[in-house]
């Protein structure tokens, strides 16, 4: 009896560890894209940043309050000429076994910079040295700069094994959940990873990202209880949730710009005549309301005010809705019959809509414009990397510090999809890095106005963040860059 009794007991204690949270449990979260590549050296897509956030690590990462805390890095030390980081490591494993080295660090970071490598070398072109030191890494900048430790907040910036091969599919990092399963254009699996540093594991033992691109069938898939998260909902559903009590809308300034991006060199762009007739048609109020059903905040240039401390309120006279003056401008600069195509991301309906309303308010003044919509590869390959385009619509993920933003406007930044060029706007943004307290502030104000003055975009507005989820779920957290934090969630 008493062994009988003794078997009993451990099938119930085993039942009661297989259910325990962290064990039992599968999160669903549905996304409207596929990464473009795990490989921290080749990934452009925030996309990618937002699941990969969940798989790898840097020497610090993003906290919710838009500031950075010491991930595998335990504390750092920064000498009196500001040039030089000392990163002290902590003990940590790879989710492939294999411990965390300075050799790991030294590697990972090497390549980040390697233009030969990198797609976003230009982001650490500030490291003259790195070295391995006795549990420290040791990292030399060629001067002071402001922005660099947010810099290796970046999905960039993150470590992983020296000897890892194959990153883009397979990826190897220390955070709480490690790559299980990838299924392209279906969904990612990722698995509770029980050796994290922390020593905490996640309430979730999985966590299935499904790509579901049409954002109708994200809110049935929810209400069917088959997704139970989406942490960007479009706008145009959110009626069809609210009030549901079974489920919570949490919102929260998304930090993005959303823009027109006009391909400055290619003519008629060339000409600010074109590019500020182009801005004066524009009603943005309409946009906001037609696309976005009123929620969010009008933008006037390439910052966002969730990040209030830089941001330039006075910048909406620069580009007033105008549609007689544009026509004036188009005939002064010789546009009358102006026609063009207008590149659209399939799988962004907040920038279709704005994309098919701008294109009615074009038209108003004499513009012929043919829209193009087109898969999100596509538009990566084809004007984000060719930057073969006229004219598109996007928005551009928030960052942590100012100059990640503003950067990607210099003349020689990679990431400068718009070549946009600017002597003066190149000089703030160089200066801006060596500038400390009101003086980086006015910096980048005034940075902010030659965006605007010179049209380097159409900036329309940093819609909300609306996040939907099941009532039984806690944890979340808004964060002002693109992530999910899904070690943070729990029932």
């Amino acid at each position: 009896m008493r062994k009988i009794i003794g078997i009993s007991i451990n099938l119930v204690l085993a039942l009661l560890i297989f259910c325990s949270p962290g064990l039992a449990q599968a999160l669903h979260i549905a996304v409207p894209t596929d990464p473009d590549s795990f490989d921290p050296s080749q990934t452009v897509a925030a996309a990618t940043g937002e699941i990969a956030f969940n798989i790898y690590e840097g020497l610090v990462k993003a906290t919710p309050e838009g500031k950075v805390e010491g991930a595998l890095a335990a504390h750092w030390d920064l000498d009196q000429s500001g040039t030089v980081y000392t990163f002290y490591l902590r003990e940590a494993v790879f989710h492939d076994g294999s411990p965390l080295t300075v050799f790991d660090v030294v590697n990972a970071l090497d390549r980040a910079r390697d233009p030969e490598i990198a797609v976003r070398a230009g982001e650490l072109e500030v490291i003259e040295e790195i070295t391995a030191l006795d549990g420290a890494v040791r990292i030399q900048l060629k001067e002071p700069h402001g922005a660099f430790l947010y810099a290796l907040a970046e999905v960039f910036a993150v470590i992983y094994p020296a000897q890892a091969r194959d990153l883009a599919r397979n990826p190897v990092g220390t955070g709480p959940y490690s790559l299980r399963e990838w299924h392209p254009n279906q969904q990612l699996v990722l698995e509770s990873f029980q050796e994290h540093w922390s020593g905490r594991k996640p309430y979730y033992q999985q966590v299935v990202f499904q790509i579901i691109p049409d954002e109708n069938s994200m809110v049935l898939n929810l209400k069917a209880g088959r997704v139970d998260l989406i942490p960007r909902l479009e706008i145009s559903t959110l009626h069809q949730v609210e009030g549901d009590q079974n489920l919570q809308v949490l919102a929260a300034p998304m930090n993005l710009v959303q823009l027109f991006a006009l391909n400055n060199k290619r003519a008629p762009f060339d000409d600010l005549r074109v590019r500020k007739a182009l801005a004066l048609a524009v009603n943005k109020e309409e946009v906001l309301l037609g696309a976005a059903w009123g929620q969010g905040q009008i933008l006037h240039s390439g910052l966002s005010p969730a990040m209030p401390q830089f941001y330039n309120p006075d910048l909406g006279s620069v580009n007033p809705y105008d549609p007689q003056k544009a026509r004036a401008l188009l005939r002064e600069a010789g546009q009358e019959n102006l026609k063009f195509t207008l590149v659209l991301p399939a799988n962004y309906p907040l920038h279709i809509a704005a994309g098919e309303l701008v294109a009615e308010q074009w038209k108003a003044v004499g513009i012929k414009v043919n829209l193009e919509i087109v898969e999100w590869g596509t538009w990566l390959e084809k004007v984000y990397n060719q930057r073969d385009y006229e004219v598109s619509v996007i928005g551009l993920a928030g960052r942590l510090d100012p100059h990640a933003i503003l950067a990607r406007y210099q003349s020689d930044n990679s990431r400068n999809f718009f070549n946009f060029a600017n002597a003066e706007y190149d000089r703030l943004i160089a200066a801006g890095l060596q500038a400390a307290g009101e003086e980086r502030i006015q910096i980048y104000k005034k940075a902010q106005q030659i965006l605007a003055e010179e049209v380097a975009g159409i900036f329309i507005m940093d819609p909300p963040q609306l996040s939907v989820m099941s009532k039984e779920i806690k944890g979340w957290k808004h964060y002002p860059v693109y992530v999910v934090d899904a070690a943070s969630l729990y029932e």
